[in-house]
């Protein structure tokens, strides 16, 4: 994983050279969008928000079906991938509706949450199967709490899987389009809503700038929750 994110790093500041020196960008048709600083807004806010509730869900949801292992759980979580989001966004719809949240920002939330979840759930069931399985009664024995067994030894040894998740649900999140315009009604702008006309334009500067755009996005939120993560562990590891 850290070899492929080294490389993807790589990669892309070889592109942005490349866009630099060839002079393809353009970002005066990205400036004078009425709606970018609202769409800006509404994508920083949904993808820290689907991050977030990511981290929580799953790793409960992970330490739970790691201690009991069923097929039929792996199924049930697996099921938003196994049928496609977009074959059942119109039930979907219908039943924001019927509970009065139609085109609202915690529908386009509810969605982002379907589509990244599953995969969160399965790195930290996988990573909690690979951890001590008596890390529980070994912290009772110690007279530690639930608390302390949580911040001072699972997020230490958790930290790669949760940087992990953090990629993935950015990537995830950042790049949905269809879902993000259908279940938000047009009303909710986002960044990958508000590109997306533009990557089909003929103009190649502009296309190369929408992509660029998008990129660096998505980088810079990885990038700043790693910092987050190694800023936290080395603040909770210094207490031990």
């Amino acid at each position: 994983m850290k070899r492929l994110l080294f490389f993807s790093y790589i990669m892309m500041l070889l592109y942005t050279v490349w866009l630099f020196v060839s002079g393809r960008m353009m970002f005066t048709f990205i400036v004078q969008d009425p709606s970018i600083g609202l769409a800006l807004t509404y994508t920083v806010m949904i993808t820290t928000i689907t991050i977030f509730l990511n981290i929580v869900l799953a790793l409960l949801a992970g330490w739970h079906l790691a201690g009991k292992l069923r097929l039929w759980h792996d199924v049930f979580v697996l099921l938003p991938l196994i049928l496609p989001v977009i074959a059942v966004m119109g039930g979907i719809q219908l039943a924001l509706l019927w509970i009065g949240i139609p085109d609202h920002l915690i529908g386009v939330l509810l969605i982002h949450l379907m589509v990244t979840l599953p995969f969160s759930i399965q790195i930290f069931k996988n990573r909690f199967l690979e951890l001590e399985q008596e890390i529980p009664s070994l912290v009772r024995l110690f007279k530690g709490s639930l608390k302390t067994m949580w911040i001072f030894v699972y997020f230490p040894l958790l930290s790669g899987s949760l940087y992990t998740v953090v990629v993935l649900t950015t990537v995830i999140s950042l790049s949905q389009y269809a879902i993000t315009a259908f279940i938000g009604g047009g009303l909710i702008p986002t960044v990958t809503t508000l590109l997306f006309p533009y990557l089909q334009s003929s103009n190649s500067y502009i296309v190369h700038t929408s992509v660029f755009l998008l990129i660096t996005m998505i980088g810079l939120f990885a990038l700043f929750m790693k910092l987050l993560i190694l800023i936290s562990k080395k603040v909770v590891t210094s207490f031990l």
